[in-house]
This record gives structure tokens, C-alpha cells and sequence, in this order.
């Protein structure tokens, strides 16, 4: 059997060479970066986009709940802050994207459109007189030859006694209007400058889906 352990010795000798080392330890520079320890995150692939689903307008700085349209049916809170969106479909897509633990819209479903747009304008002035009044204008007609006299003459027949008279005429054209229509105009009180198209063109453009 053996005994237990013999206490180490320490002699005079070691314990200064012991000494010398630790103080060398602590007045050098360290050569390595001290030992460090990372958080390990058990929660792998969570999902910080999606694609959800959405119904009805959604303005701009308000929040909406929307439905995830893939995986496991959820919904989520998510805050609209570049879109003003005034759209009446029932349902619509959307894409989402969280940063921290909040949910932001980032994107929705775009279309094409055409509309008429002026290439070229011209301004005109228009005049008032501060209160509204008639207008009255000739509706849809048609023209008729209109016979009329321009002169009288006369000539006197000595022989006989007798006098002949002799009527000159020309022909007008004149309109035979069906009726008339009436329209109201609101005048103003001044002079006012009014922005005319020149001319159009018709171009395609993006909006949002509606």
C-alpha cells in the first residue's frame, strides 16, 4: 500500500523563480486575443420575409393584419410606410419583411394603365363679371333659301295710260333652328388665366393594382 502524498516543497530557489516568471507574464504584451464566447442560436431559418395576403385599402402609416399565403396558416401585424394603397378587391398579395420583431410592407402587386395626356399647352384668358348668368345657343337645325325684294321699279305707257311695276328680288340663305338650349356660366369677378391642352398623346403607366 502506499502512503498518501508527500506536501511539495518549495525552496527559496524555486519560489523566486516561480516569482520571476509570473511577473514577466504580467508585465508582457499579450500575443493572442483573450478566449471569447458567442451566443449560439438554437432558432434556425427563421423566416424574416414572407409572402401574405391582404384585404381592403391600407394607407400609409397605418398598420393591417395579414395572412401568410405558403407554410403553416398564421397572420402577423405588419406596418405600411411607403405605399398609399386606396385598393377595394376583396384579397390581394403583399410582401413582407421584419426587422427586429416588427413586420413591414415592402411590396405590392403593380398594373398597367393608359390614360391621355397632354404634350403641349397654351394659357388664355378669360374675362367675368362676378355673377352666374345664361347662355343660350342654337340646338341642331337646318338652312332654307329665303326669297326677298331688294327694289321696286315702274314704267308708264304713254300710249296706253297704263303703268307697269317691276320688283327686284335676291335669295338669302337663313337657318331653321329645331330650338334653343340653355346652358348656366360662373363668371368671376376678374380676369383669369386658364391652362388649354394644344395637343395629346396616350401613354402607358404603372399603378398600383385596384
Amino acid at each position: 500500500m502506499s502512503g498518501p502524498l508527500d506536501p511539495t516543497q518549495f525552496t527559496r530557489e524555486s519560489a523566486e523563480r516561480i516569482a520571476n516568471v509570473v511577473r514577466a507574464a504580467e508585465l508582457s504584451a499579450p500575443v493572442a486575443r483573450p478566449l471569447t464566447f458567442e451566443r449560439v442560436d438554437f432558432v434556425r431559418n427563421q423566416k424574416s420575409f414572407r409572402i401574405a395576403t391582404f384585404t381592403g385599402s391600407w394607407p400609409t402609416g397605418t398598420d393591417k393584419t395579414v395572412t401568410f399565403k405558403y407554410g403553416a396558416t398564421a397572420t402577423a401585424v405588419a406596418t405600411n410606410l411607403f405605399f398609399p394603397i386606396t385598393r377595394t378587391a376583396a384579397a390581394g398579395d403583399c410582401a413582407i419583411a421584419k426587422d427586429g420583431t416588427s413586420w413591414f410592407l415592402i411590396d405590392v402587386p403593380f398594373e398597367t394603365a393608359t390614360a391621355v395626356f397632354a404634350s403641349t399647352t397654351v394659357l388664355a384668358t378669360v374675362f367675368g363679371t362676378g355673377s352666374t348668368s345664361l347662355i343660350r345657343f342654337i340646338g341642331t337645325g337646318s338652312t332654307q333659301a329665303t326669297t326677298y325684294i331688294t327694289g321696286v321699279s315702274a314704267s308708264l305707257n304713254t300710249a296706253s295710260c297704263a303703268i307697269t311695276v317691276t320688283a327686284a328680288t335676291a335669295t338669302a340663305t337663313s337657318f331653321s333652328m329645331a330650338g334653343t338650349q340653355t346652358a348656366i356660366s360662373v363668371s368671376m369677378a376678374g380676369t383669369q388665366t386658364i391652362t388649354v391642352a394644344g395637343a395629346t398623346f396616350t401613354s402607358t403607366f404603372l399603378r398600383f393594382r385596384v
